[in-house]
């Protein structure tokens, strides 16, 4: 292993997912269910829903939160390990972005992660060993109770991160 002034910056593979806030979830799910053939992966009836690709992709591809308005929670980007994901949050730190949460694992999806706080006011995600659901495969979606959709470990979860701020 190298040491630390050793080495050098971290940058994601690819997109691997988006979050939306919704005014309506149900409505969020049938269009992209009905118009572009993906499902439902697993929710919290009412508050979270995460949907994935047929042809074979992460737990979710999408996902919706239930909120007051239409707007945007965050993008995540997937890194080759959880090593990275600690690299890229010290990463941001070093650069002046030290809002945020994590790092942690999620219980949907699985994966680990670290949400930074973007310009705009939304989030970047740092994730790895995100569930992969192949194609063909017959996900049972489950339907979790809220304490148990969010995080299984990681500092408590920032009352900013779940805010809204789009009209």
């Amino acid at each position: 292993m190298l040491g630390r002034s050793a080495t050098g910056p971290v940058f994601p593979k690819r997109l691997s997912h988006l979050l939306m806030f919704t005014g309506d979830i149900h409505q969020s799910i049938a269009f992209y269910r009905d118009a572009l053939g993906l499902r439902l992966s697993d929710q919290s009836s009412g508050i979270v829903a995460f949907m994935h690709g047929r042809h074979g992709s992460d737990h979710h591809l999408i996902a919706f939160a239930q909120s007051h308005a239409k707007g945007w929670h965050h993008s995540s980007w997937d890194m080759a390990n959880l090593d990275e994901v600690g690299r890229g949050a010290e990463q941001m730190r070093s650069a002046g972005y030290i809002e945020g949460w994590g790092t942690g694992r999620h219980v949907l999806g699985s994966n680990y992660f670290h949400y930074v706080r973007d310009p705009w006011g939304s989030f970047a995600e740092y994730s790895a060993d995100i569930d992969f659901i192949p194609a063909g495969h017959v996900w049972p979606a489950g339907d979790y109770p809220p304490e148990d959709s969010l995080y299984l470990w990681g500092p408590n979860v920032p009352p900013y991160f779940i805010e809204n701020k789009e009209s």
